[in-house]
């Protein structure tokens, strides 16, 4: 109940430009306009995968029947005048509506964690960390991004692939993730592995995490051509082969994680994986991941949070480095005024904007310069130290150890 009330006291009355950009292109859809992703390309900008697309044009469809006031909140956005939109009678209902479909992703995501944790003690444990969590709380219902949905793929992909017999849901688990934001699909060899048996198995599964995501991006491609595909090459940071020796050595220890995973997986426990197990396999590829990413947007850091929450409970020594990067991930994403105390601009925009931001102050106390690279230091030097530990604990497990 505290953490509903937590949600549901910010969600009115909080926003953040990421939202109205979220749903500026499916109100476009919505009225007949299938060229979406030509249009967000003219205004030199990018509109997420196709299945995003489709699923908030459905949210916006359905309200626009049920509650026709989010519909001529919707049409504001077009004009994309900020007086306009604050100055709106159907604000604060409307900013409520846009993210009452994350209460029920997240209720699913909970469940979906119970269902792989032993007992209710750990339940319990897990239930705290997570609703309460201020990542959680500020990058889905403050800021609006929908990072939890393919977040919640994931999660369930993770499920899944210890299923006897429902292998299949992970890979389409996955795909689906794939559809929302990119991110997911990283995890889909990795699940093959787990899940499969033999090279038949092998090539079913990378089917079904493969196709759905062929056949949505085909036909949106039949639509609006190549410009589709933009978003793969807008969000593809440091991807492309370089000589850059910097870059080369994260490629080296990114791809050096993800082998150890895998080879784990082959060598080790293949036929005694459980979910404490896989939960560490995809805690070290996301804190891998993360190493070619800045801490700034708080929303992307969301990713992570359900597998490291689920270990919290088996593995008490790791609360305090959890506490610290949370910290870190709000020491670096709250630098802009719109992100800060900007992001209660709904209720009295001209006060909450000339707020000072985080970066005011540390930009007054410490060289900005100096501040930024510490963070980004710390962050991966911390999440650095996370993902040798997990692969200690996967290689050489405690009890191994002792003897």
């Amino acid at each position: 109940m505290i953490g509903l009330l937590l949600r549901l006291a910010v969600m009115p009355f909080t926003m953040h430009g990421d939202m109205l950009h979220v749903y500026h292109y499916p109100h476009v859809l919505i009225h007949g306009n299938w060229h979406v992703y030509e249009l967000a390309a003219e205004a030199t900008v990018n509109y997420y995968p196709p299945l995003a697309l489709l699923f908030f044009a459905g949210i916006q469809l359905l309200l626009r029947f049920l509650i026709p006031p989010f519909e001529v909140f919707t049409h504001v956005l077009l004009d994309g005048n900020p007086g306009l939109l604050f100055d709106s009678d159907h604000l604060f209902l409307s900013l409520f509506l846009m993210k009452v479909p994350y209460l029920a992703v997240e209720w699913l995501l909970i469940r979906t964690c119970w269902r792989m944790l032993p007992d209710e003690k750990e339940k319990r444990l897990f239930t705290i960390f997570w609703v309460v969590n201020p990542v959680v709380i500020y990058g889905t219902y403050m800021v609006g991004q929908f990072d939890l949905i393919p977040t919640f793929c994931v999660v369930l992909a993770c499920y899944f692939c210890l299923r006897e017999g429902k292998e299949h849901y992970a890979c389409l688990a996955a795909a689906t993730g794939c559809l929302f934001k990119i991110f997911p699909i990283i995890f889909l060899p990795v699940i093959v592995l787990i899940a499969g048996r033999s090279l038949k198995d092998y090539v079913r599964l990378l089917l079904y995490g493969i196709a759905p995501v062929i056949v949505l991006y085909y036909a949106f491609y039949l639509v609006s051509g190549d410009v589709v595909f933009k978003i793969l090459s807008d969000l593809s940071y440091q991807t492309k082969i370089s000589v850059d020796y910097k870059v080369l050595a994260l490629r080296f220890f990114q791809a050096g994680v993800y082998g150890l995973v895998c080879i784990h997986i082959v060598f080790f426990t293949r036929d005694r994986l459980d979910y404490p197990v896989v939960a560490q396999y995809f805690l070290a590829i996301y804190l891998a991941v993360y190493w070619g990413m800045a801490p700034g947007q708080t929303h992307y850091f969301l990713w992570f949070i359900p597998f490291f929450v689920l270990l919290l409970p088996q593995r008490p020594e790791w609360r305090k480095p959890f506490y610290v990067i949370v910290a870190i991930i709000f020491l670096a994403g709250l630098r802009a005024r719109s992100a800060c105390l900007g992001i209660f601009a709904p209720l009295n925009p001209e006060f909450f904007m000339s707020l000072p931001s985080l970066k005011d102050v540390t930009g007054f106390l410490f060289d900005q310069k100096v501040y930024d690279f510490t963070i980004k230091l710390l962050f991966k030097g911390l999440t650095a130290v996370m993902v040798v530990s997990i692969l200690r604990n996967l290689y050489f497990p405690a009890g191994n150890r002792a003897t």
